[in-house]
Order: C-alpha cells, then sequence, then structure tokens
C-alpha cells in the first residue's frame, strides 16, 4: 500500500542525513550558512554544494558533541529509506521536471570524488528529464543518489544507493564512470517501476526490471552518442532467446534462472 510517512531520525550531531521525502527541520539540524546554500540549489543551473568536502572532512576527525534529530516527511509511497554519516558530502540542484521543482541531490565521502561530484546529480536531472518524457511526469519533491558500502544499486522511493567510485588516487577508468551513470540512471529509473506504478516485483519480475531498463537503455543514448550500455541492443539477446535455458516472461521472481 502507499502511505505518507513522517520520520524522525535522531543520529550524532556531525551526521548528514537524507531520506525519503522533504526535510521538515532545517532550522534544528543545518547552520544558517547550510540553509542558505540549499535555498540557493532551489534555482541553480548546476549543482551546488550544501555540505563542502572541507566540512565533511572536518566531521570525520572530530567526534559528535551530542545529538541531533531530523525530521522528514513523504507523501503517498510504499517504503522509506534514510542514509546517515559524518563523511557525506551533499550536493543539490533544483530542477523543473513536467511543470515540478524536484531537489536532486547527491551524498558522498571524499572517497567518492571527482567521479560523484562531477556526474551523479547530473545523472539523476537526466533521468528524470528522460524518463518523464517516454512515461510519465515525475510526482515527487526529491531525488536523492548515495554513495554507500554496496555492490551495483539498490532502489527506494525518492532515494537509491549507487556503489561506483574512483581509485583510491582519485583517477577513474571509462568503465568506472560509465558504470556510475548507468547505475544511478536504473536506480533513480526505479522510481517510475515499480515505485510508482506500483507492480509487484517479486511477483512478476519482467514489470520491474524490464521496463526499467528498457527505459534505463534510452536515456543512456541520450546521455552522449555512442554511449556503451551493456544492454538494450536488440542484438545482445539473441544469444538467450535462442538457448533452452531462458523462462516465460510471466515467470515469478523465485522461480526464474540465474544466468
Amino acid at each position: 500500500e502507499f502511505g505518507d510517512y513522517k520520520v524522525r531520525i535522531t543520529a550524532p550531531d556531525d551526521h548528514v542525513v537524507g531520506a525519503t521525502g522533504v526535510l521538515q527541520n532545517p532550522e534544528q539540524v543545518l547552520s544558517a550558512t547550510q540553509r542558505g546554500r540549499l535555498k540557493q540549489a532551489e534555482t541553480a543551473t548546476k549543482p551546488v554544494l550544501i555540505v563542502t568536502p572541507a566540512e565533511a572532512v572536518a566531521a570525520e576527525q572530530g567526534k559528535p558533541k551530542g545529538k541531533k534529530t531530523w525530521v522528514f516527511h513523504a507523501e503517498n509511497v510504499r517504503d522509506f529509506a534514510f542514509a546517515s554519516s559524518r563523511k557525506f558530502i551533499w550536493d543539490a540542484q533544483g530542477h523543473n521536471v513536467a511543470g515540478q521543482k524536484v531537489m536532486a541531490m547527491s551524498y558522498y565521502p571524499k572517497e567518492g570524488n571527482p567521479l560523484w561530484e562531477r556526474y551523479s546529480t547530473a545523472s539523476i536531472i537526466h533521468t528524470l528529464n528522460v524518463y518523464s518524457r517516454y512515461s510519465f511526469g515525475y510526482p515527487y519533491p526529491t531525488a536523492i543518489s548515495v554513495n554507500g558500502p554496496i555492490n551495483g544499486g539498490m532502489e527506494y522511493p525518492m532515494i537509491c544507493f549507487n556503489g561506483p567510485r574512483p581509485d583510491a588516487d582519485g583517477t577513474y577508468s571509462a568503465r568506472s564512470k560509465y558504470g556510475l551513470i548507468s547505475v544511478v540512471i536504473h536506480e533513480v529509473g526505479h522510481n517510475f517501476f515499480p515505485m510508482v506504478v506500483n507492480s509487484d516485483e517479486r511477483q512478476w519480475t519482467w514489470m520491474d526490471e524490464g521496463l526499467n531498463s528498457f527505459l534505463q537503455y534510452l536515456t543512456e543514448s541520450e546521455w552522449e552518442q555512442n554511449y556503451p550500455s551493456r544492454r538494450g541492443e536488440p542484438k545482445y539477446i539473441v544469444e538467450y532467446m535462442t538457448s533452452a535455458a531462458h523462462d516465460p516472461i510471466m515467470t515469478n521472481s523465485e522461480s526464474v534462472i540465474a544466468l
């Protein structure tokens, strides 16, 4: 079922918290400078740092002095998730999607840069634009990408978790770059399928991963010419479809052959 959530998350006072929904009490958890940056981000043409790398490093080196309670409100969602860390850099950019202002935001540690500051929030905005054009307008007020300890990605309403990072020396390969862009597109795309359409992916897998992967391919194609998509081209499915090891499209998730 869809529901409305009001969630209070109490964390050490040096943590930054991101979550499904809209922050209700910035006056209690953000500094005046950070609130000003967040306001500036609403109309910015590129991501604005709400928590800077220097501030994140300083928080990481210190110790908490107490606790803060972050309050979030979300309407018409089927799940809720959050992320909390003293290591988070936080950037944001407001963007108009199908007539609605959406705050596209990314949370990541210094180990995610320079890859994350260049591509995460930009990938969110690109995804919302293309998916909204091919399906329906994105209905939520926020869309968030978080870099955390995850192999690949995982989605929840308004927030997703994505793993790719650069190498330890800050350099990154084309594989890492496109890996990040693709996983952000895919996980943000899950807001449309299944989060809004509300199909049961445990019952009908193809309606979740199938529709989302198809739109992911279209979105990658519009990122740049000759984008190195891993799936989407019809020729890539020929070997699978001509083999004996494939399932009917209506197969339940627990019965799908792992390939």
